[in-house]
């Protein structure tokens, strides 16, 4: 009898381990934040107004909002010919940082090749990850400089 009510117990301690675990699992938005930059930059180099006000929806609103007219006219002047490969990405509680390498052709032959950090935000709304495209997450390098040397 002691050893059915014991298996009982570990059985309902195991399902509520699983349970929770599945939980938190799902609570995480269906694209990762890697799908979300490389759509974002797909629907940038096709260009139109569809596919930038698509762009435009993968935009961060927690910071600050950029009128959709001006995204379209900032994300319009992208090179048609930049490529951009993620590098990796790292996820802190709701903050996701994808590290990525943008290539563009150079006017003197070769590409110009660039590494960037693209900031997201966890949107709760929707679930979803969020391009920071303004930067205002970015860390304020003057503020850094001035931490470090005491000014």
């Amino acid at each position: 009898m002691k050893t059915i009510v014991r298996v009982a117990i570990y059985t309902l301690f195991a399902i509520v381990a699983v349970s929770s675990g599945c939980s938190k699992i799902s609570n995480q938005p269906a694209e990762s934040p890697e799908d979300v930059v490389k759509k974002f930059y797909a629907y940038i180099h096709e260009g139109g107004p569809t596919t930038l006000g698509e762009a435009y929806k993968l935009c961060s609103t927690k910071q600050y909002k950029l009128p959709e007219d001006r995204f379209k006219d900032i994300a319009s002047k992208y090179s048609k010919d930049m490529k951009i490969t993620v590098i990796s990405s790292k996820i802190t509680k709701d903050r996701a940082v994808v590290k990525i390498e943008c290539k563009v052709p150079s006017a003197f032959g070769g590409d110009f090749v660039q590494e960037t950090d693209i900031n997201l935000d966890m949107d709760e709304k929707t679930n979803s990850w969020k391009i920071d495209f303004t930067g205002e997450t970015q860390p304020d390098s003057r503020q850094e400089r001035s931490d470090k040397t005491g000014g």
